[in-house]
């Protein structure tokens, strides 16, 4: 069993589509840096439009690597592990100490072997209480051409420590040290690709 001891950003306030501005910044704050969900929102989340229906066809930018809308708002859509690491990268700038770095493919239990137990939080992309993920609404990437569907309810979340039978996140919807069920956390977030983002030091 290990519990990091992380600051909690309560999201529902301020940034009711805001989980992965909160979910960075509650990683940059775990290790010192002086940044608020404004900060990173405003000058390093890359941003886009939300989806748009012309002629009856949907359209909008790549999430993987583009917030879609406004995280300010109700009507936020949100983006994936690629974009996240852009804005953290862009808020380090040139920091030779950390190094903002995706990672595909990992398990919960994987990731806190390799991370949580160095003490270091894990950003991860599931859904809203663990649900099953469905899919919601497909529409074209005009820059590629490629088709993207999105799944709801998305949400991201900090992993921060695990018992065995449960895993425990800074859920920026619910609290800090939310607990939910291995099996649950495990099929939310495989669903939603096996995704995550972490801050390692050089």
């Amino acid at each position: 069993m290990k519990i990091l001891d992380c600051p909690f950003i309560d999201q529902r306030e301020k940034y009711p589509t805001g989980c992965e501005s909160v979910s960075a910044v509650m990683l940059l704050q775990h290790f010192g840096f002086d940044v608020t969900p404004e900060e990173f929102i405003d000058r390093c989340l890359p941003k886009a439009p939300e989806p748009v229906c012309e002629n009856g066809v949907w359209y909008a930018a790549d999430p993987r690597y583009f917030y879609l809308g406004d995280p300010y708002t109700d009507d936020g859509w949100g983006c994936f592990a690629p974009a996240v690491c852009t804005g953290l990268r862009t808020y380090l700038g040139d920091s030779e100490e950390f190094e903002a770095r995706e990672v595909y493919g990992c398990t919960l239990e994987e990731l806190c072997r390799e991370y949580v137990d160095r003490d270091i939080p894990v950003i991860v992309f599931a859904t809203m209480g663990m649900a099953a993920p469905k899919e919601h609404r497909t529409w074209i990437v005009p820059e590629t051409g490629e088709t993207y569907t999105w799944k709801t309810p998305m949400h991201c979340l900090l992993l921060v420590g695990y018992d065995g039978e449960s895993f425990v996140f800074n859920d920026p919807l619910t609290g800090k040290n939310t607990v939910y069920p291995a099996r649950k956390a495990s099929e939310a977030h495989e669903g939603m690709g096996m995704q995550a983002a972490v801050l390692v030091k050089r």
